[in-house]
């Protein structure tokens, strides 16, 4: 198991660049596509240009590592780049064969409960944002995901295996959101729930209008975490 990879930043101090200018980022950025092949300054180009913030995801105590995983990948996988995450342990776990690396190309949060509170100043946190929040629940109120409008931006909360979301998460939801099925289960394990979901809203958020693509400091922002994550000694390049 691995720490997320921006916890390892943070200890070892490279997020300063945070406060420079977009100027003096474009230079550091210059400076770091020195250290990158041309094949994977290409690469970093093709996904950064695929990447949305239009729709995010959030994690609600999943408990089980290997879960947590394969929903950051799945996120990854359809070019969400945001994942909020809340936890009741003070650091949270990757499996990274599980998440195939993903960790290190994602915009994450922590929040937990030892720290910052609970469900409830999570979701405002999420909120802020200006993003809706959806909760997924096997629930009577719980509108089936066709119904929604994707060109609203949302973050989509997924809550653990046995238990879902929590009630109190529930409770503060702006929509309950569920996915209409026709056998005999209530549910499918969340990993699947999730793929399902992401495609179906990235989807018919391109149909409805809603383009790809950051804005053109969170772009720059986001190579340069990449690239910082790819170079050897990403560190003489901060001096």
């Amino acid at each position: 198991l691995l720490f997320l990879t921006w916890q390892r930043n943070e200890e070892m101090g490279i997020t300063d660049w945070m406060t420079l200018d977009i100027s003096e980022k474009r230079k550091l950025y210059k400076e770091l596509c020195t250290g990158l092949t041309p094949h994977k300054q290409s690469l970093f180009n093709a996904k950064v240009a695929n990447r949305t913030r239009h729709f995010s995801l959030g994690l609600e105590d999943m408990m089980k590592t290997q879960n947590a995983s394969a929903l950051m990948r799945t996120a990854d996988a359809f070019g969400v780049h945001r994942v909020d995450i809340y936890d009741k342990n003070e650091r949270f776990n990757v499996a990274s064969g599980i998440s195939k690396g993903v960790e290190k190309w994602l915009d994450t949060t922590f929040f937990n409960t030892y720290n910052d509170g609970n469900q409830k100043e999570w979701a405002n946190q999420l909120k802020s944002s200006g993003r809706k929040l959806y909760v997924t629940a096997v629930d009577s109120r719980a509108r089936p995901i066709e119904s929604l409008d994707a060109s609203v931006s949302a973050t989509i909360c997924f809550g653990n295996e046995h238990e879902g979301a929590s009630d109190l998460l529930q409770s503060l939801a702006d929509e309950l959101i569920y996915i209409p099925m026709q056998g005999f289960v209530e549910s499918f394990n969340v990993s699947v729930s999730c793929g399902i979901v992401l495609h179906h809203l990235t989807h018919h958020m391109e149909l409805s209008g809603v383009k790809r693509g950051l804005e053109e400091e969170d772009e720059l922002n986001t190579l340069i975490q990449w690239s910082l994550r790819t170079v050897s000694n990403p560190h003489q390049y901060l001096g």
